[in-house]
């Protein structure tokens, strides 16, 4: 599902888009206010059934505070406990609400201390310091087995790190480095950090990457800057650049990246990033390495589509995919949350897309499963929470049995047992005749087998990368099969044409033999 293929009009009732305070949505059964959906090979859309569904969604009084959440920016999963964190801007909080959202469990931060361990000024230690419109939120494990919670406090230009009881033993400000603009402010808008303790902090306008500090506070480097698109304009700059004189590129205006909107880490440390800029078209979702390189470009995943094909226009109005967050979840998937239209979209660690659930609403429209403003995505288990800005409130999604039957075709395929997972692909297909990503698996459970034939009628119109694979595989068993019979064929071919040609020389030989007595004759 390459970009390059046409995009053509959705069909009616599937995308979704808030318009004037309004929203355009064609409710699917049951009680889902959305209509699950896929691709086809011609990049249509297709209905398809749900993988999840709304289990609950809670407010700030579900949770047992006094007064709901006001602009919730971002929200993290304590995979060692299950603890969600809230940051909640507005209210200059943090909320840890417990895994199963008990309110008798939930918890407030928004008075911290210094502690003796705070390095950076001791006149500070045992003084209290506040929140001032917290952004983002992270946690994690150090190697003394303690919980370090890191927090992006936009307005008081810092990340303050501090431990679960409040006491903060680090905060990173500014970088003092000539490297850093000078022009731009520092606001850290999200958070995390990677198993060595470096802290990665996203900044607005800031295009060369995320910006990275030491365990010790000290300014490290930039990291993974997007790429500059190659646009018409661009193009057409470059060109002038050749003709320029010194004095005429110093007053050029500079083509520059866009900057991440989001970022996650995995376990084995790839740190994922989101751009959400409505002018983007590339690296819209990346994997980067250690060193910053994006893994997908060699894994051949970088100019795939992430989000809705197709863009929606009404009354003038353009709508298109604005991927705001991602999480990757236990099992290696990929989940990306689409600000503009409400979805949640759901990818294989392959990039072909699982599931399409959520949709647009309004603040008016409280109905379950609707968005107006999503920020933050996270997973837990087999269970995705989204929390809304504008409704202040947490959407719980849990799987569905069919999510479930996907799922463990997945598992069974990813562990090597190829033959176990084509029962359960066929499942998939049972209960869902037009489910792309079905076909893909049992292609490729059937390529892995070593059934290359049918590998091919399943992979057919489907998937061209994998037909391919399978039709190479099939044409070297084809040949290997038949090759005495094929080298038999070449053998008598290579003598015969040797016997005739040389039947054709001596014809000639014998011809011009013949011409020449005659010529001879002649003369005498």
């Amino acid at each position: 599902m390459k970009r390059h293929i046409a995009t053509k009009r959705i069909l009616a009732g599937i995308m979704t888009a808030v318009i004037t305070g309004g929203l355009l949505v064609i409710p699917a059964a049951a009680d889902e206010p959305y209509t699950g959906y896929n691709y086809d090979w011609w990049s249509e859309p297709i209905p398809s059934q749900n993988g999840y569904v709304v289990e609950r969604v809670v407010t700030g009084p579900d949770l047992g505070l006094e007064d709901n959440f006001r602009d919730p920016e971002d929200m993290f999963i304590y995979e060692e406990t299950g603890e969600i964190y809230i940051a909640d801007s507005k209210n200059n909080r943090i909320v840890i609400a417990d895994g199963d959202l008990d309110a008798s469990k939930t918890r407030v931060m928004d008075k911290f201390v210094y502690s003796a361990d705070y390095p950076l000024d001791d006149s500070k230690i045992g003084t209290e310091t506040l929140l001032n419109t917290p952004m983002g939120v992270f946690v994690m494990k150090d190697n003394r087995d303690v919980a370090r919670i890191y927090i992006a406090d936009f307005n008081n230009e810092r990340i303050l790190a501090c431990y679960e009881n409040g006491e903060v033993f680090m905060e990173y400000t500014r970088p003092a480095s000539d490297v850093y603009p000078a022009q731009v402010s520092y606001n850290p808008k999200k958070v995390l950090v990677d198993k060595a303790l470096n802290v990665y902090v996203l900044i607005p306008s800031i295009t060369s990457g995320a910006v990275v500090f030491s365990v010790d506070g000290s300014f490290n480097s930039f990291y993974g800057a997007n790429r500059v698109e190659a646009t018409a304009e661009i193009v057409y700059r470059q060109i002038l650049r050749l003709f320029m004189t010194r004095e005429q590129l110093t007053k050029m205006r500079r083509a520059v990246p866009i900057e991440f909107s989001n970022f996650d880490i995995d376990q084995d440390g790839f740190i994922y990033t989101v751009t959400s800029a409505r002018s983007a078209d590339t690296d819209i979702f990346k994997k980067l390495n250690p060193a910053g390189a994006n893994v997908f470009v060699t894994q051949g995943y970088d100019d795939y589509t992430f989000g809705d094909f197709n863009e929606l226009y009404v009354n003038g109005i353009t709508y298109k995919s604005s991927i705001v967050d991602v999480d990757i979840d236990s099992f290696g998937d990929y989940l990306l949350l689409d600000r503009t239209m409400g979805r949640v979209f759901q990818y294989s660690a392959d990039c072909d897309l699982m599931f399409t659930f959520g949709a647009g609403g309004s603040r008016n429209n409280q109905q379950k499963g609707t968005f107006v403003s999503p920020v933050a995505l996270e997973t837990y288990g087999t269970n995705v929470y989204v929390l809304d800005s504008r409704k202040s409130s947490i959407t719980v999604f849990a799987r569905t049995e069919f999510g479930a039957v996907v799922h463990t075709a997945m598992t069974l395929f990813n562990k090597g047992f190829y033959g176990d997972s084509v029962e359960p692909w066929e499942d998939v297909l049972r209960r869902d005749a037009n489910y792309y990503y079905g076909y893909v698996g049992l292609g490729n459970a059937y390529l892995a087998a070593g059934d290359y034939d049918t590998a091919m009628d399943y992979f057919y119109r489907i998937s061209r990368r994998g037909y391919d694979s399978a039709y190479k595989e099939y044409r070297i068993n084809v040949i290997r099969d038949n090759f005495t019979w094929v080298a038999l064929i070449v053998v008598v071919l290579v003598v015969g044409i040797a016997v005739f040609d040389n039947w054709r020389r001596r014809r000639a030989k014998q011809a011009f033999l013949k011409q020449k007595k005659e010529a001879d004759n002649n003369e005498s």
